[in-house]
């Protein structure tokens, strides 16, 4: 993945016809011209990156690939890549720590769930709603006891200018924050912005993107992750800048096969609730698999951890949503990931969970995958795939629900106390399920999905796709429309 080729420069120097603009708000624009503000400074020694610092004004060229803008400086004909997650194209907002760019409400939702967050943590994001804007708040029924995230729209006015209530206007939306962050008329005043998860640097760039081969050496390992049987996975830095997790295989062949797998599959997955994976090295041993870092671990540990076990029923029905919508993206796609499990779901900053762990994963012509030979988690598995070793998108279904287990049990051990034999058989035999958690975040509701997604014949068990309506659309941790003010 080296940059050196001339073909790779010509990608960085601005041509007459290359300005392509494909999702640009009216608000984003000055004088024809998109100008964003640095949220965050960028240091980097690679020449196609271009450094600035917080606050500087950088002019958008080309937003045509997802993760990387090309830009320039306003004053400056200097030029290069931008990660995205690091600018704001406001106009209205500028670096402002409380305006969070291209947050949806589902996203503003779960940041601001994040125990971190405390109640009157607010942010102010772009409304659906052409033009218009929507401040969320963190609050406390104090009837239930309960945390609701309130939704305040923000219009705009013909002549300029911004209010919530009509006797209330502000020419900028800097003055609104102020204001009712000393007044009353909202749930509560506004007390501090939302926490900001600083967004990784993700890697590659545009102009490297299908070649995944990179030299070992562009490699630093930091420390170690975490080991398996076939090699240890390691917290390090791709070309000194980079964050990533690093899976390096044992050199004595053993794991080869499925290391080759793993990377086929991944090369051929796409989403933002899969870990995406970066680069590979095989030229030589050991063999080396470089993936985006995750940097709180696994869901099964994090979940009991302090921060994990203070996760309240909106913040676990999130979490849910979240794996639904990854694994929505197998089931579209016809893959099977066959080892859905919390062990293997990653965690990062601000409630952000994915789906990793491929080894095990397939991409089918048809439905039915049929294994033969290795070791399944049994526990985790759906009865018919270790009695015939079939496995389908239901199969995975299944899991989905022992993982819904884990999370509504705060990490709990599925079937607690049992030998993997004693499941399969009081499963296959006796139609046993487990029963439903003492744990008070574990509603009727979610017991109720759990118990279809164990359904025993798999045509009856629900489809991803329906999952992640599910737990999209559960009420629990917002109201259902806009809240006007007092």
């Amino acid at each position: 993945m080296g940059i050196c080729c001339h073909s790779r420069e010509a990608a960085v120097r601005k041509e007459e016809a290359a300005v392509h603009f494909t999702n640009v708000r009216e608000d984003q624009t000055t004088d024809n011209r998109v100008i964003a503000v640095a949220l965050y400074p960028l240091e980097s020694t690679n020449r196609f990156l271009l450094k600035f610092e917080r606050g500087d004004k950088l002019i958008i060229e080309d937003d045509s690939d997802p993760d990387w803008y090309m830009a320039r400086h306003v004053n400056e004909e200097r030029r290069g890549f931008v990660p995205k997650s690091y600018l704001n194209l406001d106009r209205f907002a500028g670096d402002e720590s409380w305006f969070f760019d291209d947050t949806n409400r589902a996203d503003a939702e779960r940041l601001l769930l994040q125990p971190e967050n405390e109640p009157g943590a607010f942010l102010v994001r772009h409304s659906h709603s052409q033009g218009s804007y929507a401040l969320s708040i963190k609050d406390i029924d104090a009837n239930a006891n309960e945390v609701l995230i309130r939704h305040y729209k923000i219009r705009t006015l013909d002549r300029g200018g911004f209010f919530i209530s009509p006797r209330d206007s502000f020419s900028t939306l800097k003055d609104l924050v102020t204001y009712y962050s000393n007044a009353d008329g909202l749930c509560r005043r506004l007390e501090k912005p939302c926490l900001r998860p600083r967004p990784a640097i993700l890697g590659p760039l545009p102009n490297s993107r299908d070649e995944y081969e990179v030299p070992f050496e562009s490699l630093e390992f930091v420390r170690t992750l975490g080991k398996g049987n076939f090699g240890e996975v390691f917290y390090g830095f791709w070309n000194g800048t980079v964050e990533v997790a690093i899976k390096r295989l044992i050199s004595n062949g053993v794991g080869t096969d499925e290391f080759r797998r793993e990377v086929a599959v991944m090369k051929a997955i796409c989403h933002p609730k899969i870990v995406r994976l970066y680069a590979i090295c095989t030229e030589k041993e050991p063999f080396c698999i470089v993936m985006e870092y995750m940097c709180n671990g696994n869901l099964q540990h994090y979940l009991k951890t302090d921060l994990g076990k203070r996760l309240r029923l909106p913040s676990l029905v999130n979490i849910s949503a979240q794996i639904a919508d990854g694994m929505m993206y197998l089931e579209a796609n016809n893959m099977i990931h066959r080892d859905l499990a919390a062990r293997n779901i990653l965690v990062g900053d601000g409630g952000i969970v994915k789906l990793a762990d491929f080894g095990l994963a397939r991409i089918v012509d048809e439905a039915v995958y049929v294994a033969s030979g290795g070791k399944l988690p049994i526990k985790w598995t759906a009865p018919e795939a270790y009695t015939t070793g079939e496995f389908t998108i239901k199969s995975d279904v299944w899991s989905f629900g022992i993982v819904l287990y884990e999370i509504f049990t705060h990490g709990g051990t599925p079937y607690l106390g049992m030998k993997n034999a004693q499941v399969s058989q009081l499963i296959t035999k006796h139609d046993y399920r487990m029963p439903k958690p003492s744990d008070p975040d574990c509603t009727d509701a979610v017991y109720d999905i759990m118990t279809k997604c164990w359904k025993k014949d798999p045509k009856d068990r629900p489809t991803f796709e329906f999952l992640y309506h599910f737990f999209t659309d559960f009420p629990v941790s917002s109201e259902g429309s806009y809240r006007e003010a007092d």
